[in-house]
């Protein structure tokens, strides 16, 4: 699954860096800058990472390993493992 996932270079995970972003840069910026970089992965202008990091309107509210953890889709499962758990539970 991890494979899969990877295959887009983080851009699965784009909301999740916007989310991030958002409360240093307002949520509507944040939302524009990461769509905009987006494009620019898609354009095969560089890493989603790498146009992230060097975003002069990013870069000064996150550094490239905090980034990086923000493109980590392990970081990002929502409440999906309480779910699991409730489901679980009921089983038993």
């Amino acid at each position: 699954m991890r494979t899969n996932l990877d295959l887009t270079g983080g851009l699965i995970v784009s909301e999740a860096v916007m989310m991030g972003l958002g409360p240093a840069l307002g949520r509507q910026l944040a939302h524009d800058l990461v769509y905009d970089i987006c494009r620019e992965v898609a354009a095969g202008k560089g890493s989603f990472l790498d146009l992230l990091a060097e975003h002069p309107r990013i870069r000064p509210h996150a550094d490239r390993a905090a980034l990086a953890a923000m493109l980590d889709p392990a970081n990002y499962t929502g409440l999906a493992g309480a779910m699991v758990d409730r489901v679980l539970a009921r089983e038993t």
